[in-house]
């Protein structure tokens, strides 16, 4: 179960493919050297987790990584996950895009080609439906991802295409520093792990507020090094 705190992380939506392996790291390096905190699936999703509850979470977090490949595209999983970072009307502050889809062209023969593709998945899973005996919880709730996807398609291809993501190879120059200075515009706060060993001087010693009352006739009341006396 997630937690409000690790919304405000920034998650990473992927296609695991070891073509992009150093592709990935290089992000990771990035938001480590940066320190900025980043939630991935291979961390966060524990043994006996839900995986699809960890895929809606994604698309309700203050910020996402896409990383948007030509094996993300036909991913079931990914673009359940597109579906639900689409669901939130923010995209264009909450999503940063990297975008390889080559051989797909970003454009309308690519939108058609990708539009196909769905298309068949929704007609094969369909007809197996038909032949099962009695109702298939699995194929109905692939059913249902399909029919999102499929529906949310036209909106994200218009983002990926209208969107400049810069040049791929450029972006994720050493450990994506291009993306992580984007990505640090829109961080609200910066954790900052404090020194133990540090002892406060008088220049860093938090300034204390004193307070001093005294009940009877006479009052006397101090704070931040002034006083008054109040005689009733």
């Amino acid at each position: 179960m997630f937690t409000a705190s690790r919304l405000n992380k920034v998650y990473i939506s992927y296609k695991h493919d070891s073509s992009y392996s150093k592709a990935l790291e290089a992000i990771k390096n990035g938001l480590k050297k940066n320190n900025i905190e980043y939630s991935i699936d291979l961390q966060d999703i524990k043994y006996r987790d839900d995986i699809v509850e960890y895929e809606k979470e994604i698309g309700t977090a203050v910020r996402v990584i896409m990383f948007i490949t030509a094996s993300y595209l036909k991913s079931i999983d990914c673009m359940f996950e597109m579906t639900e970072i689409f669901k939130k009307s923010d995209v264009m502050e909450r999503v940063f895009p990297i975008v390889d889809i080559t051989p797909i062209s970003r454009n309308r023969k690519g939108l058609e080609e990708i539009k196909d593709y769905w298309q068949k998945q929704k007609v094969e899973a369909s007809a197996q439906m038909q032949t099962e005996v009695g109702s298939s919880d699995y194929i109905i709730d692939e059913l249902r991802k399909i029919n999102a996807i499929i529906k949310a398609l036209d909106e994200f291809w218009y983002y990926i295409v209208h969107i400049n993501t810069g040049v791929f190879k450029t972006l994720l120059e050493n450990d994506a520093a291009l993306l992580m200075e984007e990505i640090q515009k829109t961080t609200p706060y910066r954790t900052v792990k404090l020194d133990e060993g540090v002892i406060p001087t008088g220049e860093t010693q938090p300034t204390m507020i004193r307070k001093t009352i005294q009940n009877g006739e006479k009052s006397v009341y101090v704070e931040n090094n002034t006083g008054s006396i109040i005689i009733n």
